[in-house]
């Protein structure tokens, strides 16, 4: 069941990408891919409830929108500081802790990090993730920890109890 539902959601997703609805080829294409990405998933032993937890599909949804709102944010603080007569960026690695023990949780984290304009998630470790922040801001957004928190609320036994973090450059 979960192959069929991870099928239907690429397909529904590829659809939604190409905007191309009369295109066989397309279509498809669309097909194909989705039906590989299913098989490949299978083989490494990425379908299941830990991997796919449908109960967190409502928050997840809720979740996009504060994303997506967050990264409009920062990329308007990254333009204006890269279109400034005077460049103000300070680049640094920072170490940021997280108490987030489900993998999916963890991968979700530090993928909503790189997708925030500013910021790109260098490492995950389990108890911390490191992020290149091109300002002093992006530092202390990621070490404010409401990503983490949102992030640990979305995926069931994932835990976060943020600590603060520290600068590493």
């Amino acid at each position: 069941m979960r192959s069929i539902l991870l099928f239907v959601t690429l397909m529904g997703f590829w659809l939604l990408l190409s905007g191309q609805f009369e295109s066989s080829f397309l279509i498809g294409s669309g097909v194909v891919s989705s039906a590989l990405a299913v098989f490949c998933c299978h083989r490494l032993g990425l379908i299941g409830a830990s991997y796919q937890p449908i109960a967190s599909l409502p928050g997840f949804l809720l979740y996009l929108p504060w994303l997506l709102s967050q990264i409009v944010i920062a990329s308007l603080d990254v333009t204006r500081r890269s279109w400034s007569p005077r460049p103000a960026i300070q680049p640094r690695l920072v170490k940021v802790p997280h108490k987030i023990d489900h993998p999916l949780a963890q991968t979700l984290l530090a993928n909503s990090i790189t997708l925030t304009p500013g910021t790109v998630t260098v490492d995950v470790a389990e108890d911390h993730l490191l992020v290149h922040a091109l300002t002093e801001a992006a530092q202390k957004g990621v070490l404010e920890g409401s990503m983490a928190q949102r992030v640990s609320k979305l995926i069931p036994d994932s835990d976060d109890h943020s600590d603060t973090g520290e600068d590493c450059s």
